[in-house]
């Protein structure tokens, strides 16, 4: 894994597009699939490397963090899987899906969650000078973020911030908004729609989002304007994080449909383990579109 980083860092034709048609050798060395749905197998340092080296060639892609609603949602919709198992980016945002990968015998490198990679990329940008835009939803989210932002980062190039109305973002806005992105055209596009609306809207806008990289990151602007605070490190190596944040938030027990987790991630990827373990080769796991 970490000689196919170095291979992507030196040659970009082993790196994108990462948007193959069939199980290709050198993809399936990359990926692990989980339930349908496939996760790079990077770390967050090498994640964060091979993102930067793709901006500074001025390569358009997009990253998904990827957690067990995720996985619930993918099962149950093809057009939102295929949103998932498009990106050229698709992480290990939760620790059960850490514990999947060892599972299923294709460990990733580690998790990779968004709050992680936002703070480290953002650190990268100010570093390098890449210029940021912020889309999110809220009460002038977006804005607030932007502050929080160049507070923490104060070489950050945040050039620009939009808040759209609650719900999906249709018509002549999503048309205002891919305009100002394209005056703009960010080298790092960061989108806090809340999963699934925000990977819905990369996909289908996917053609006309003039940025170089564009990321799904769900609720981690929250953390950088005081809406929530991070678990404690202990808790999220152990996967209760959900805990603290459904304990700040018990609404995200219904939102977040963590009911199904057991019926709908557990017991189908025990599933998928076994038949992996026992079953023959046609059980083994293929690339998911």
């Amino acid at each position: 894994m970490a000689r196919f980083a170095v291979r992507c860092l030196s040659d970009p034709s082993t790196f994108p597009s990462l948007r193959p048609s069939g199980p290709s050798e050198q993809w399936q060395e990359d990926w692990v699939e989980i339930l349908g749905v496939r996760i790079r197998r990077w770390n967050l340092e090498q994640t964060t490397q091979v993102v930067e080296q793709a901006i500074l060639r001025g390569q358009q892609t997009y990253a998904v963090f990827v957690n067990a609603f995720n996985i619930h949602e993918a099962r149950s919709d093809s057009d939102y899987r295929k949103a998932l198992n498009n990106a050229d980016f698709p992480m290990p945002d939760g620790v059960p899906l850490v514990w999947a990968s060892h599972m299923l015998g294709r460990p990733v490198g580690g998790r990779v969650c968004g709050p992680d990679f936002l703070v480290r990329m953002n650190q990268r940008a100010a570093e390098k000078g890449f210029t940021v835009y912020v889309l999110c939803g809220g009460d002038k989210k977006a804005e607030r973020t932007a502050v929080a932002f160049r507070a923490l980062h104060p070489k950050l190039k945040v050039i620009g911030a939009f808040t759209p109305p609650l719900g999906p973002i249709e018509g002549k806005l999503n048309k205002d908004l891919l305009n100002d992105i394209a005056r703009l055209r960010p080298d790092i596009l960061w989108v806090g729609l809340g999963a699934p609306l925000q990977e819905r809207w990369i996909w289908h806008n996917r053609e006309h989002i003039q940025a170089r990289f564009t990321a799904a990151v769900g609720g981690a602007f929250d953390y950088h304007i005081g809406m929530r605070k991070r678990a404690p490190a202990w808790m999220q190596k152990w996967c209760l994080e959900t805990v603290c944040r459904v304990a700040q938030d018990p609404s995200l027990f219904w939102k977040k449909q963590h009911y199904r987790d057991f019926h709908d991630f557990v017991l189908p990827l025990t599933w998928q383990v076994l038949k992996q373990k026992f079953g023959s080769d046609e059980s083994r796991p293929t690339v998911a579109s």
